[in-house]
């Protein structure tokens, strides 16, 4: 998820990681350890406090490079990411047939789409390509827009039925992530539709 400097979220964001940018790597290494074991066994909202909390650790442990240095033994049922050599910690969003689970460490690609585990796979495909037309209402153009006949009811529709199938993601799929994953995460949100975490049941 890409940051933007110039987005007052953003800047809060910056302002929560400065608690982290206090510890020293011995400090910070130990506290992502024991928090990827408090992590273990559970299929995680990407808005939840806890989560949000370890991103902003997992990201500046990823610029110092804290994981390489070896400075704490993660939960033994953590593997090591190839991406960055991190423990690895899955992100599925809503573009996962293009650019496949996310590293929760270094935002890049974890697991390409075409590696991801066949059982998983099949059923994340289907569901991406029924979220892929949702989510792409909010980026119509004029010419769709107007051909749409009331674009409001359109996207109030589209926000609908976004949030139901955020809902069985986190639901349905993400539960299964654990027979392969010590721990995985999930994109409970459409900023583009306005569906925000607190839209979403489960």
């Amino acid at each position: 998820m890409a940051f933007n400097p110039d987005s007052r979220l953003d800047q809060l964001w910056k302002e929560y990681s400065l608690v982290f940018r206090d510890f020293d790597d011995l400090t910070l290494a130990r506290w992502l350890a024991q928090t990827l074991g408090q992590l273990e066994g559970r299929a995680w909202r990407l808005s939840h406090p806890l989560l949000g909390a370890y991103r902003l650790a997992a990201q500046l442990a990823h610029e110092r490079q804290v994981w390489l240095k070896r400075l704490a033994t993660p939960p033994q049922a953590y593997s090591e990411a190839p991406c960055c050599r991190a423990p690895v910690l899955p992100l599925l969003t809503r573009d996962v047939r293009e650019s496949g689970l996310i590293c929760q460490h270094c935002n890049e690609v974890l697991v390409p789409f075409e590696e991801v585990p066949e059982a998983l796979r099949t059923e994340l495909d289907a569901w991406a390509v029924r979220y892929g037309p949702i989510h792409a209402v909010a980026h119509w153009d004029d010419r769709q827009r107007r051909g749409s006949g009331n674009y409001d009811q359109a996207y109030d529709n589209a926000a609908d039925e976004a949030e139901r199938l955020l809902g069985l993601a986190g639901r349905d799929i993400m539960p299964k992530f654990l027979e392969f994953y010590p721990a995985a995460v999930w994109e409970d949100q459409d900023e583009c539709l306005s569906v925000q975490p607190e839209d979403i049941e489960l």
